[in-house]
C-alpha cells in the first residue's frame, strides 16, 4: 500500500496539520460507515450531507486522522485544506505518480466497465488492480488509486467517467495513463456536454494527459472528431474490414464478428480468431479493444484467446439467461442511445424465434435537448411480432416519444404500455411467458422485475 504518512499527505494536498500529526495511517476513506481502524477520514462537503458532520463518528470507529476544510472541536489530528475533494484528487495523483507498472485508462460513452473487466481478465486478475464497479468519478478514481501497490500489482486499470466539462482534466491528471482506451463517442450526458463534438473533446482529454506519445486505442468511428484527429499518430484503430482509415495512424487492426448459435460471438482481429460469451456486437468490439491493449502490454494473443473464453457478463450488464421456457436479456445498469440500440439488436438475434417477447425499456436519462428525438429513434427499432408486448418506464414525455417511434415501426396500441415506475407493471411482467428484455437508466431499477431465481 502507499505510504500515507502525515508528511506525504501534507505535501500532496498543500494542507496544514492542526494539532498533533498522526502515525501509521493505513488508508483513506470518505464514508464513515465503511471506515476501518487506522484510516484517515476525508470530510467531503459537496454531497447531500456535509462530511464534517461525521468526523466524530469516524474517530469513534478508529480513524487516526481527518482531512477537513475547517478546524473542528474534535480530538483527532486534522489536515486542514481548502477543498476536501480536490485534496483527495491530489493525493490520488501523488500515489499514481509513485506507481511504476503500466496504468491503463478507459473512457467512453458506454462499455467502459465491460472493457475494463475483460482487460483485467486478459492481463491476469491476480496481479491486476482495477476500478471497483463503476467507481469512475472524482471520488471513485482517487479511491481506486489509493490501493495501488506495485509489490502486488503488475498492471492497473482505471475507468474515467464524466458528465460535465472540465471533469476529465482532473481525472486525466490523476490517472496519467500509459495506455488509453476510448470505447466510443455516443450520445450520453448531453445535458451538460452539449453535442457529440463536446463529448469527443472531453473524452480525448484522458489521452492528452496520458504519458507522452502513449497509444490511444479506439474504434475508427472516433477518428471523425477533431479532438481525436490531433492525436492521429498515437491512434491504434479498430476498424471494420472495409472501413476507411485516414493515413498517419499508428496501427490499424481489422475487425469482423458474427453471432454463433449459443449466444456467443466469434470475431476476428486481423488473422486471429476469438470468441466472447455475449450476443452483443458492442461487447465483441469492447473485447477487441481490450485484446489490442493486452497485446500492446505484452500478453500473447494465444494466451488472451484462452482467457477471453472465461469471461461472462456481470449480473446487470448484458447477461443472458435461458431458464426452461423463459429467456432473459438483462442489461439494466444504465442506458444511452448507443447501448440501447446494441442491446436491442443482440436480444432480437439471441432470443429463441418461437418465443413471444416482452420489452421493458426504461427511459434514457441526461440526454438534454435530444432526449425526445433519441427515445423516438429507439422506439422505431422495435420490430414487434403480434404476440409481443412493450413496457415503457419513466416520465410521460419520454415514454410518449418511445411510443411515437414504435407506432411508426408498426406497433399496435394494445402492445404498448407506459408507466412512471416499475411498481405499476410488476404483475403484468411477472405473468408474461417468453423472452424478457430489460434495459434502461439505472434510476428505474428494472432488475427488480426479475424473478428471484434469476437475480
Amino acid at each position: 500500500m502507499p505510504d500515507f504518512s502525515s508528511t506525504f499527505l501534507e505535501e500532496a494536498t498543500g494542507g496544514t496539520w492542526s494539532g498533533s500529526e498522526p502515525d501509521d495511517l493505513s488508508g483513506i476513506c470518505f464514508d464513515a460507515r465503511q471506515l476501518q481502524p487506522g484510516e484517515c477520514f476525508v470530510a467531503l462537503s459537496g454531497g447531500a450531507r456535509d462530511g464534517h458532520e461525521f468526523v466524530r463518528q469516524a474517530r469513534e470507529k478508529g480513524a487516526r486522522a481527518a482531512i477537513t476544510e475547517r478546524r473542528l472541536d474534535i480530538d483527532i489530528p486534522q489536515l486542514i485544506v481548502s477543498d476536501s475533494l480536490v485534496a483527495m484528487g491530489a493525493i490520488g495523483r501523488s500515489v499514481r505518480h509513485a506507481f511504476i507498472p503500466p496504468v491503463i485508462g478507459i473512457t467512453g460513452s458506454c462499455g467502459k466497465t465491460s472493457t475494463k473487466e475483460i482487460l483485467r481478465l486478459l492481463l491476469g486478475t491476480d496481479r491486476t488492480h482495477a476500478t471497483a464497479g463503476n467507481w469512475n468519478n472524482r471520488i471513485g478514481v482517487p479511491m481506486t488509486l489509493f490501493e495501488l501497490d506495485e509489490t502486488k500489482q503488475d498492471f492497473a486499470i482505471v475507468e474515467a467517467g464524466i458528465n460535465q466539462p472540465g471533469e476529465m482534466d482532473l481525472l486525466g491528471k490523476m490517472i496519467a495513463a500509459d495506455v488509453t482506451i476510448l470505447t466510443n463517442i455516443g450520445l450520453a450526458h448531453l445535458e451538460l456536454l452539449g453535442s457529440r463534438d463536446g463529448i469527443a473533446f472531453e473524452k480525448a482529454r484522458l489521452a492528452e494527459f496520458a504519458v507522452k506519445g502513449s497509444p490511444l486505442i479506439l474504434p475508427a468511428d472516433a477518428l471523425r472528431y477533431s479532438a481525436i484527429k490531433l492525436m492521429l499518430d498515437r491512434c491504434v484503430v479498430l476498424a471494420g474490414e472495409t472501413e476507411i482509415v485516414p493515413d498517419g495512424v499508428r496501427r490499424v487492426v481489422r475487425f469482423s464478428s458474427e453471432l454463433t448459435g449459443d449466444v456467443s460471438r466469434k470475431f476476428s482481429l486481423g488473422e486471429k480468431e476469438y470468441t466472447v460469451r455475449s450476443p452483443s456486437e458492442g461487447i465483441a468490439a469492447n473485447a477487441a479493444l481490450a485484446l489490442i491493449a493486452a497485446e500492446e502490454l505484452g500478453i500473447a494473443p494465444e494466451e488472451s484467446a484462452e482467457r477471453l473464453l472465461l469471461w461472462r457478463p456481470e449480473s446487470y450488464r448484458g447477461r443472458v439467461v435461458a431458464a426452461g421456457d423463459s429467456f432473459f436479456y438483462i442489461d439494466c445498469y444504465n442506458a444511452n442511445p448507443s447501448s440501447m440500440a446494441d442491446a436491442l439488436s443482440a436480444f432480437v438475434h439471441a432470443a429463441p424465434k418461437e418465443m413471444a417477447r416482452c420489452y421493458v425499456l426504461g427511459a434514457m436519462n441526461e440526454l438534454g435537448f435530444a432526449a425526445e428525438e433519441m427515445h423516438e429513434s429507439i422506439g422505431r427499432m422495435l420490430n414487434l411480432q403480434a404476440q409481443d408486448l412493450v413496457f415503457f418506464v419513466g416520465p410521460d414525455s419520454l415514454s410518449e416519444s418511445y411510443r411515437k417511434g414504435a407506432f411508426e415501426a408498426g406497433a399496435s396500441e394494445t402492445q404498448l404500455i407506459s408507466a412512471e415506475n416499475i411498481s405499476l407493471i410488476e404483475s403484468a411482467v411477472a405473468e408474461f411467458q417468453g423472452a424478457l428484455f430489460l434495459k434502461g437508466s439505472r434510476s428505474y431499477q428494472l432488475e427488480k422485475l426479475l424473478p428471484e431465481s434469476i437475480i
